[in-house]
């Protein structure tokens, strides 16, 4: 009926039972924090899907909605994160920080048909794969990567040819690119496996040098990360008596 929910199980407005609703929107802000989280350590695959499920429960999760856009992003999945935007704006026209995300992609129209580029030249090198065109395919996968190295789709694909090719460092070498985006990705883990049981080699994940790139504001606590040219501004843990937080201030480029 559209009644703002007080603290009692019945609905001021019509009367009814809201017990199971409020339950599952708590689940789902549950599921929001649990992406968030992730998100923070960069285990992005993870964050996407435990933030599918927070939206699956409530399709109005605004936060777990434009959070999922975000993680998106960072792998490189432009169109996936525009599609969640355009929906968060349209379920929530006004105060949506999911508007400054849209525009900003659109302001920088060259950039948005580069990466919409690379994601048809990457499906164009699955089926070089499929036919046995490798050559073909890892030449066209590294103009990808350099289009958009934040696929990380891609590193796994053209570390797979290198596998192929027993060319195991020039694969570990993508594998570890793709674990400085999403550090506990299962395909990249299992892939490096493979590598380190064909080299005899243990691959290390750690960085040679730690560079500072968390730093705490001390008004709301909010954590931010450099990732690349990008900066982004994460958002705070959900919290029932904070409704209305302020999710994430993106910069891109």
């Amino acid at each position: 009926c559209g009644s703002v929910l007080s603290e009692t199980d019945f609905c001021n407005g019509c009367g009814a039972d809201v017990t199971i609703y409020k339950k599952i929107i708590r689940t789902s802000n549950t599921y929001y924090n649990m992406g968030l989280e992730k998100a923070r350590v960069r285990d992005l695959s993870g964050a996407a899907d435990i933030l599918r499920r927070s939206v699956r429960m409530d399709k109005n999760n605004i936060q777990a909605r434009n959070l999922l856009g975000l993680v998106y992003y960072e792998m490189g999945e432009i169109v996936k994160a525009l599609s969640q935007w355009v929906i968060s704006k349209n379920i929530q026209p006004q105060d949506n920080v999911a508007s400054e995300y849209i525009d900003r992609l659109q302001s920088n129209a060259n950039r948005l048909d580069t990466i919409n580029t690379s994601i048809k030249k990457f499906n164009l090198c699955l089926e070089y794969c499929r036919s046995g065109n490798i050559d073909m395919a890892e030449m066209q996968l590294k103009k990808v990567m350099q289009s958009n190295p934040k696929l990380i789709k891609g590193y796994h694909l053209l570390s797979l040819i290198y596998i192929k090719q027993g060319r195991y460092e020039k694969a570990r070498k993508q594998l570890k690119a793709a674990a400085k985006i999403d550090k506990t990705n299962t395909t990249t883990l299992r892939f490096l496996r493979e590598v380190d049981q064909q080299t005899g080699k243990m691959t290390s994940l750690e960085p040679r040098f730690k560079a500072k790139e968390r730093t705490r504001e001390s008004k709301d606590d909010r954590l931010i990360y450099q990732s690349g040219n990008d900066l982004v501004i994460q958002p705070m843990e959900y919290r029932d008596k904070t409704v209305n937080n302020t999710l994430i201030n993106l910069i891109i480029g």
